[in-house]
């Protein structure tokens, strides 16, 4: 059965497409359709569901900072080895990403929240960072000869490649995608 306008007088307006036609099945908040999130359970408004997600974040004081270097580290320790490896790079860089993921894991107890998976992710980035930005100005200030181009800008790929592979292979992992 619907509610009419009487029945809530707190949402009254000229409106009637925005009259709250459902009830939250947690705290029984009336909720419009547009609004309402839609669980195993029923309809819960946003408020429920930002309280019930506050439970999964479970991270204390360090984890998050012990997180990102972790991950940094990692990511630069790999990225050490990317001239070397060249093509390989596609294949050894998301086995790095998930090293990141376990190494992060296991350090923090099994601990997750939001802030963690933003701290692994950017340690994996800014890891990788201190030895591409050097490579990308070799390539900008290099002289106009094809030869020393193309000779340069393989590298600078591959640790392109590299840091996209590891960032994105450690985040997805955090975030319960399976590669």
């Amino acid at each position: 059965m619907t509610e009419t306008h009487e029945q809530i007088p707190e949402f009254a307006n000229d409106n009637p497409d925005e009259m709250p036609v459902l009830r939250c099945n947690r705290c029984g908040k009336p909720i419009t359709p547009e609004t309402a999130v839609l669980t195993p359970t029923g309809y819960r408004c946003q408020d429920c569901i930002r309280q019930q997600q506050k439970v999964f974040d479970t991270t204390k004081g360090l984890d998050v900072v012990i997180g990102f270097l972790i991950s940094g580290l990692i990511a630069f320790a790999g990225s050490w080895f990317v001239p070397r490896l060249g093509f390989f790079t596609i294949l050894i860089a998301p086995g790095l990403g998930t090293l990141i993921y376990k190494a992060v894991r296991l350090a923090v107890k099994q601990r997750r929240s939001k802030a963690l998976n933003s701290a692994i992710l950017a340690g994996a980035l800014i890891g990788s960072l201190p030895l591409l930005l050097p490579q990308m100005l070799n390539v900008i200030a290099m002289p106009a000869d094809l030869f020393s181009v193309i000779g340069n800008l393989t590298p600078l790929i591959w640790r392109v490649v590299y840091t996209v592979l590891v960032a994105t292979t450690a985040y997805a992992q955090t975030k319960g995608i399976r590669l």
